[in-house]
């Protein structure tokens, strides 16, 4: 009985031998399986990360909690997919969407009944909205606020990321317009800006702080004149040593609040003008903030005009 179990053994050994020695034919369907394999998984636009959140693929329904995040979605070709907006969103006119609060305090039952995919704010969400939303499957993007005219230009693309996915063969052309769409609004921004002339100045924000060289307000100001302000951030009103030409300063301001900080008061006192423009063209970083420069320029604010570049 064992030499029929050897000779077993070694007819099966020798036809597997036989087999594997016939021709190079025996191979090649692992190697056609392997290659074709390779050629099929084609690059996808998804999964994608927008504002540091994946998405395994485009929302359909959305909600934005940032009326910067609101139009920067409009201007992009997507006002139909927003279910849900701000109490301030009001840009553009005659939105059709719910009002769900604000990213200071959103209304999470309203938006969660709203089932949409995503929730867009360029403000944080306490832990706790956080985690109400993701357990309701809706993802919560929070963009970064420009600080400088780059990330400016590139928060367009951010946010299109969400709805374009990568770039690829089939998205690119998107994703390329999304590129445009935000340098074109840099590019309104830069040219509304050739119309004046500020010299120097220093912009002092609705907390009567003065606005450091690293903020938006900063960049979008520099584009006319200098800022006064060196420090980073927003700093503190007595910091600043140098008078400047203007005093720009939030609307909701007004001269004799502005007299009453002593570091002001003394510049006013050795000739520097005020104007006042609407803080909320920083606050919404869009192809609006460009708005800024034109209203300096609307006979509203006439000690600009008299220097505007020639």
């Amino acid at each position: 009985m064992k030499g029929i179990v050897i000779k077993s053994f070694c007819a099966a050994l020798c036809g597997a031998l036989l087999l594997t020695g016939c021709s190079k034919s025996s191979s090649t369907p692992d190697e056609i399986s392997v290659a074709s394999g390779a050629e099929s998984v084609a690059e996808q636009p998804f999964p994608v990360v927008s504002c540091g959140v994946r998405l395994e693929k485009t929302p359909e329904k959305i909600v934005s909690l940032s009326p910067a995040a609101t139009e920067i979605i409009c201007e992009l070709g997507f006002k139909d997919k927003l279910v849900g907006i701000s109490d301030y969103c009001d840009y553009p006119e005659g939105l059709k969407a719910d009002k769900v609060g604000s990213t200071e305090n959103p209304d999470t039952d309203a938006i969660v009944k709203l089932k949409p995919d995503a929730v867009f704010t360029l403000s944080a969400l306490s832990e706790r909205e956080t985690y109400a939303l993701n357990q309701a499957n809706i993802a919560v993007l929070t963009a970064q606020p420009p600080h400088n005219l780059e990330e400016y230009s590139a928060l367009y693309k951010e946010i299109a990321a969400a709805f374009y996915g990568k770039e690829t063969d089939g998205s690119e052309k998107d994703v390329q317009k999304a590129v445009k769409i935000g340098s074109e609004a840099r590019s309104a921004l830069e040219k509304a800006a050739q119309s004046v002339k500020l010299e120097s100045f220093v912009y002092v924000t609705e907390k009567l702080t003065a606005a450091g060289k690293d903020t938006f307000e900063s960049a979008v100001l520099s584009l006319s004149g200098k800022n006064v302000c060196e420090g980073t951030d927003y700093a503190a009103l007595d910091t600043i040593k140098s008078a400047p030409k203007f005093i720009i300063a939030a609307n909701s301001l007004s001269e004799d609040k502005l007299k009453e900080n002593e570091t002001l008061a003394a510049f006013i006192e050795k000739g520097a003008q005020i104007e006042f423009i609407n803080a909320a063209a920083f606050e919404r970083p869009t192809a609006r903030t460009a708005e800024v420069f034109n209203e300096l320029l609307s006979g509203e604010v006439s000690a600009v005009s008299a220097v505007t570049s020639e």
